[in-house]
């Protein structure tokens, strides 16, 4: 395969545009594509605006017909919405129009690479490239691949991701891969967890505890409520419902009922003023918009809380031991690698495992499992049981 040298984003919103930006800074050509010329001349304003000196601004270009952008293109990446139709019909259109040796990629950070693949009829050369937001700060690239990817096309994809210095966790095609696969059952688990618990002190207080215990004990960078309410309950939501669907409505993955209430409400996090917390405005720094209770106070966090995190631990440790189990990373480094790049959490959770201590965690997730009757999301993984040799080393080091 040739290098990667002409790239083409298909996309002019926050994360094309965001993606464009990165991979122009490091002198590469790139195209900006959108059908919404407003907002393409706008984002593309943005990039040349906040461009370095040294960059040179005559490799950013955009463009709203289709075949024009897609002229001497190695690399199309696509940025649009999460529509798996929409996706299909745009690369059968792309792949009636680019040249024979131009690379395909997706930014989907959930649906079917393998049916979007299918659908531009050069599968050979379609991979997933999912870049995280912001792409100008987050390093990691989930590169997903399935099994028709031509090899060629993997390593010119390596490459080109390495010249951009970005970092590239592979990993087989899956719904929510491997950072959303794991996160979003845990956002989905504290819900049913603020459920059970809000009872007797009410939602919002029983949240800023979980919240605290979380934050406090270092598990996650940001409570799960706090982190729900910034990425937006309403694209929790629908991603949940992806890999829901994906994994044929297993119970596993089944949404919270709480979590539903909330989208049903319309409570969508700062963006909109109410989320599992009141917002005064839709800003996403914490500092200009913090959490507000029901009267409108700031939430202060409590100096002690009796919630027991090995309820969430244990959770984001049974996932990362099935997504291992399911072949969809070559090694269990691969996941420590991604969920600390990728969510920025102070560690991963096989090293959150052994810090915690295995039999503990595995103890406790049996509990969870035999007091809720045996529900399908606390049951654990057989490797989580019946640890492979390089894991059996790693946790006996």
């Amino acid at each position: 395969m040739n290098e990667i040298k002409n790239i083409t984003i298909i996309g002019s919103g926050i994360m094309g545009a965001g993606i464009a930006h990165s991979i122009f800074k490091y002198g590469l050509d790139v195209t900006l594509y959108d059908l919404n010329a407003e907002e393409l001349k706008s984002s593309y304003n943005t990039i040349k605006s906040k461009a370095r000196k040294k960059m040179d601004p005559h490799k950013i270009h955009m463009a709203t017909d289709l075949e024009t952008a897609l002229m001497n293109c190695d690399l199309v990446i696509e940025a649009i919405y999460e529509d798996l139709q929409v996706k299909c019909e745009l690369f059968k259109k792309i792949g009636k129009l680019a040249d024979e040796s131009t690379i395909f990629a997706t930014n989907t950070s959930s649906l079917s690479i393998t049916k979007i693949a299918q659908a531009s009829g050069r599968p050979g050369q379609f991979l997933g490239l999912h870049f995280f937001n912001p792409p100008l700060i987050m390093r990691l690239v989930e590169m997903v691949i399935h099994e028709g990817l031509n090899p060629p096309v993997l390593q010119s994809a390596k490459t080109f991701i390495s010249a951009i210095k970005k970092q590239a966790v592979i990993c087989r095609d899956s719904p929510g891969f491997i950072v959303n696969r794991i996160l979003l059952p845990v956002i989905n688990e504290a819900f049913y967890i603020l459920e059970k618990q809000m009872i007797n002190r009410g939602e919002i207080e029983t949240a800023n505890e979980i919240d605290t215990a979380i934050v406090s004990e270092e598990i996650l960078l940001m409570g799960p409520y706090n982190l729900a309410d910034l990425t937006g309950i309403d694209t929790i939501f629908h991603v949940s419902n992806i890999i829901y669907e994906g994994f044929q409505k297993n119970p596993r993955y089944k949404r919270s009922p709480l979590l539903e209430k909330h989208f049903a409400a319309g409570h969508y996090g700062r963006k909109c003023g109410r989320g599992v917390y009141y917002y005064g405005n839709n800003a996403n720094d914490p500092d200009i918009n913090p959490p507000l209770d029901e009267k409108g106070e700031r939430i202060v966090p409590p100096d002690t809380t009796d919630f027991d995190t090995l309820d969430l631990i244990s959770v984001i440790i049974n996932e990362s031991f099935r997504v291992v189990e399911e072949g969809i990373v070559e090694d269990y480094n691969d996941i420590e690698l991604a969920m600390e790049l990728g969510t920025r959490w102070p560690r991963g959770p096989f090293r959150m495992a052994k810090e915690t201590g295995l039999h503990v965690v595995l103890k406790h997730l049996i509990q969870l499992y035999e007091q809720s009757g045996n529900q399908p999301r606390y049951e654990p993984s057989s490797l989580f049981t019946g640890l492979t040799e390089d894991l059996k080393k790693f946790f006996n080091k």
